[in-house]
């Protein structure tokens, strides 16, 4: 199907940046689009991680297909897909180094696959930048609704209109710490994950960029309310202490819930008697769910996180 000339998606041009692999493939393409000229520029990646799904890349394309090119006021760039080898392997990483993506910035154009690939990333789409918005998001395997805030950048993540608010990591080697490093404004979205709202998760972000890229002036302010999520303070991961099967009591309709201190969210079920080993409880006096499993899944070793959840004052 052509795209429509008078959408972003009708206007933007794509230029493919090769980045050596391996034997078996040579190069890898990373696709960076362009359209408009000016400040301020804006950002806007999804799929570093290649184990969180179609959710991201689809609310990009979204955004571009369903903005009038009239919108436009400054630059945007657009990654739809940072990491098109480990996307294509639906994992966190590429094989071909193990090398988390997300930590690797600015990257190194003489290194292995993931450092070149953060190197083109850096100088073809973070760098000069104004505002970054990095488009993480659930899996196979969870479910989430919340953005990370890095100070700054606080104003950002309220547009994002996600459930939950959080600090993120910061840190310079990721995508957002590397262009906060070069002054720009950066958030880290997570929204996303397989499940029967699927839909409705890919079109908040889809909205959040188009709210975010209005107010920053990437884009004429499309005049969308503003849907403020709750801020939480100190977050906790809810991890295994052993293998089995975990068995969620809190599923899909319970993300960015709030609940009381206690309330039980799954178990960790014994592989083989499938006795309760574990129970996990929300620790904080007001618990909101920022991350779930919400379905049965086999839990290979001790250590893997079944519930991200956050404290609210």
């Amino acid at each position: 199907m052509q795209s429509n000339p008078s959408t972003l998606a009708g206007a933007i041009s794509w230029t493919d940046h090769p980045v050596t692999s391996s034997l078996a493939y040579g190069t890898v393409d990373v696709r960076v689009g362009t359209v408009g000229s000016g400040g301020p520029v804006g950002l806007v990646v999804a799929s570093v991680h290649g184990d969180e799904g179609p959710w991201g890349t689809l609310a990009v394309n979204r955004l571009l297909a369903e903005t009038p090119l009239a919108d436009l006021v400054g630059t945007l760039r657009v990654v739809p897909v940072a990491h098109p080898l480990a996307t294509e392997a639906d994992a966190r990483q590429t094989h071909l180094d193990l090398l988390d993506l997300n930590g690797v910035f600015p990257g190194d154009p003489n290194g292995s696959h993931t450092q070149r690939l953060a190197a083109v990333l850096a100088e073809h789409a973070v760098d000069g930048t104004d505002i970054v918005l990095d488009v993480h998001g659930g899996g196979s395997w969870n479910i989430n609704c919340f953005t990370y805030r890095f100070p700054g950048g606080e104003h950002v993540a309220e547009w994002m209109g996600t459930p939950l608010i959080m600090d993120g990591p910061d840190r310079t080697t990721s995508l957002t710490g590397h262009a906060r490093s070069q002054g720009a404004v950066a958030v880290w979205i997570e929204m996303g994950g397989r499940g029967e709202h699927e839909e409705d998760r890919a079109a908040t972000v889809t909205r959040g960029l188009r709210r975010a890229l209005g107010k920053a002036g990437v884009l004429t302010d499309a005049g969308l309310p503003d849907e403020p999520g709750l801020v939480g303070g100190e977050k906790r991961p809810l991890a295994t202490s052993a293998p089995g099967i975990y068995q969620p009591v809190l599923r899909e309709s319970a993300l960015g819930d709030v609940v009381d201190e206690g309330t039980v969210i799954g178990h960790l079920l014994h592989p083989v008697t499938s006795e309760v080993v574990e129970t996990f409880r929300a620790p904080f006096p007001r618990t909101a769910l920022a991350l779930l499993r919400p379905t049965l899944a086999r839990i290979e070793a001790p250590g893997q996180v079944v519930a991200l959840v956050t404290e609210i004052a």
